[in-house]
């Protein structure tokens, strides 16, 4: 396979998404997965951003990814490191893991509870007002403050 180019004329077809959604479950690496479908990322986040039906199920598949992840390197962080192994052995396992748990707590908005990717937000100040007074107003709301009937 040419990496960038589609390996088949059918494109990121039913199977080929079967396929990334499989190898995403088990790996939560896209670009991986990806390649295991035959095609690049590119068809594979166009069609997330264009299909909310394939978007669940890559959220669901980058949950159990990231879940599976996380297990293993809970699992190595836990286990008692072996007698005979070197201090420098030693001290990049311990790297590895905290560097995953790093990456895992960044992407943890990702995988939990979101429906979808957040959607990219304007710049316009007076788009960026009105969200804020909606944000502010649910706040109020929420906390039942009397001084919002006031404004």
């Amino acid at each position: 396979m040419v990496f960038g180019k589609k390996a088949t004329g059918k494109g990121f077809g039913p199977a080929a998404q079967k396929a990334f959604l499989a190898h995403l479950a088990q790996t939560a690496n896209v670009s991986a997965s990806a390649k295991v479908a035959g095609v690049t990322t590119r068809p594979v986040y166009d069609l997330r951003k264009k299909s909310e039906q394939f978007c669940a199920k890559w959220l669901a598949a980058l949950s159990e990814g990231y879940a599976r992840l996380e297990a293993n390197l809970l699992s190595e962080a836990l286990s008692a490191p072996a007698s005979n192994m070197k201090d420098s052995t030693f001290k990049q396992k311990q790297m590895k893991t905290r560097i995953g748990m790093a990456l895992l707590a960044a992407h943890k908005a990702t995988v939990r509870g979101s429906t979808k990717p957040a959607p990219s937000r304007s710049r316009d100040p007076n788009e960026v007002q009105a969200r804020l007074e909606a944000r502010f107003a649910v706040m109020r709301k929420r906390m039942g403050d009397d001084n919002s009937a006031a404004e």
